[in-house]
Formats: C-alpha cells, sequence, structure tokens
C-alpha cells in the first residue's frame, strides 16, 4: 500500500514531459570527450521519442554507436554513417532507465545521455 501511494504522488508531481504516455522528441546534449582531428565538422545531432534513437552527423566516415545502461555495459551497438543523413535506431529492446549513447570516428568521441521510460 505503501509503495502505491508513493508511486501515486510521483506520478502526480512528476511533469508530463516525463512520462511514457507523451510523443514529445526529446533532444540529445552530444558533446565532444576525444577529439582526434581540427575538423570544422559540426557536432552530431540525436534525439530519443520513446524507445527510438535517431541520430544524424554530417562529417565524414563511419562512426560506431554504443549505447551503455547505468553500469557501463553495452546494451545496443551499431554503425552510423557520417553523411549528413538521420537514421533510426529501434531501441524497444534495451529495457528502461539511464543510458548513454556514444559515437566513435574519425573525428573523435561524443557523447549524450538520456531516459527511457515505461
Amino acid at each position: 500500500m505503501r509503495k502505491l501511494l508513493i508511486t501515486l504522488i510521483l506520478m502526480s508531481i512528476l511533469p508530463a514531459t516525463m512520462r511514457s504516455s507523451d510523443d514529445i522528441v526529446r533532444d540529445i546534449d552530444l558533446r565532444s570527450i576525444n577529439i582526434r582531428t581540427r575538423s570544422l565538422t559540426d557536432a552530431p545531432e540525436a534525439s530519443i521519442q520513446r524507445d527510438i534513437l535517431t541520430v544524424s552527423f554530417d562529417g565524414s566516415g563511419i562512426y560506431s554507436l554504443y549505447v551503455e545502461d547505468s553500469f557501463g555495459i553495452t546494451v545496443y551497438s551499431s554503425a552510423l554513417p557520417a553523411n549528413g543523413m538521420e537514421y533510426d535506431y529501434d531501441l524497444s529492446n534495451i529495457g528502461e532507465g539511464l543510458f548513454r549513447l556514444i559515437l566513435s570516428g574519425p573525428s573523435g568521441e561524443y557523447e549524450g545521455h538520456f531516459t527511457i521510460h515505461d
């Protein structure tokens, strides 16, 4: 009973943007953690809507895309051609929680954090 009461209180306090029933696209702030070149390439862009991750990058080359859980365990990996196109990645099988997105390639590494709620 106590857990139910706490859950109800938290659900009433949390803004609608934090609940999973919305269709809001949330931008993921990607920042450089290891720049290897002095290129003028723009940073990659990423967003999450429910469990669909959308990523684009105007750079050149192939980048490795990793998603780690809050324990640092890789729960998803793929590749991203840096060609300015948007690519969607279905993350429905990784569960919920706080995740770290890592892009690693010719111009360095970029990271951002996001959450998936059930």
